[in-house]
């Protein structure tokens, strides 16, 4: 298993590096509506216990379902690389904590951890490929620690992956980000775990901004459009999702928070 596991990495890093992208590992979980506020609570709390300087974790973001079809809760974890994805161990820095506790401060411990990995029970993971540089595009002026909305589109092509998530790019996203519309936006591309090949994402202030987007895209009749839709094979997914928080300086913040 650690040989697989180790030519997994390499064949990995080495796809991802020929193509100057970094990664994406997000994982899914089917965490009940009603109780998405104690996940988010013991969430900020156990993730401040790993955080530290022996992770290779570059950033986190957590997502809610607000609308759509999927899971309720979205964490995405960000890595300069495959081979940091894979190796990463969010609990070293726990491991550390625990060893310099009291008795009394490892049943409390114990008990938050404990808690906090029964919403992970049957929970998915993807890892996906991304360019920051080249395939996301922000507002200067945007509010990221906002309840912002997230809404994903999910398709698989008939053809390049890349021309399609261009397409996407020029036809929806640089529109609605250079107009003000949006706050920001990216596509990404599968590549392992189960996943659509293509992933859009546009982060918009509330649904009114949102709808306004909408108006503009559907009007549009660019050669952008027309080449995104000739590239789309099958069924596609869509998905709003609410932003819960993120790490901001080495502290996993939730939104809205002083």
């Amino acid at each position: 298993m650690k040989i697989l596991k180790t030519i997994l990495a390499l064949f990995i890093s080495l796809t991802v590096t020929a193509q100057a992208e970094t990664v994406m590992n997000i994982s899914y979980l089917d965490v009940p509506i009603q109780k998405i506020g104690r996940f988010m609570e013991l969430h900020e709390q156990v993730t401040n216990m790993q955080l530290g300087d022996k992770r290779t974790l570059q950033g986190q973001w957590v997502m809610s379902h607000y609308y759509g079809s999927g899971p309720s809760i979205m964490v995405q974890d960000n890595f300069n690389n495959a081979n940091d994805a894979l190796n990463d161990d969010p609990w070293v820095h726990v491991r550390e904590k625990w060893q310099a506790s009291s008795e009394e401060e490892r049943k409390e411990m114990g008990a938050i951890v404990s808690e906090y990995q029964s919403f992970w029970n049957g929970h998915t993971d993807e890892m996906r490929r991304i360019d920051w540089e080249n395939n996301h595009i922000y507002s200067e002026e945007a509010d990221f620690n906002s309840n912002f909305i997230l809404v994903i589109g999910k398709y698989n092509t008939s053809g390049n992956q890349g021309e399609m998530g261009q397409a996407y790019h020029d036809w929806v996203t640089v529109p609605a980000v250079e107009s003000g519309v949006a706050l920001a936006g990216n596509f990404s591309f599968h590549l392992t775990g189960s996943g659509p090949d293509v992933m859009v994402v546009n982060a918009y202030a509330s649904m009114h901004e949102f709808a306004t987007g909408l108006e503009g895209a559907t009007s549009d009749t660019s050669d952008a459009r027309r080449k995104f839709w000739s590239l789309v094979e099958g069924d596609h997914e869509d998905q709003i999702l609410i932003h819960q928080g993120h790490i901001v300086d080495g502290k996993f913040v939730r939104a809205n928070s002083n």
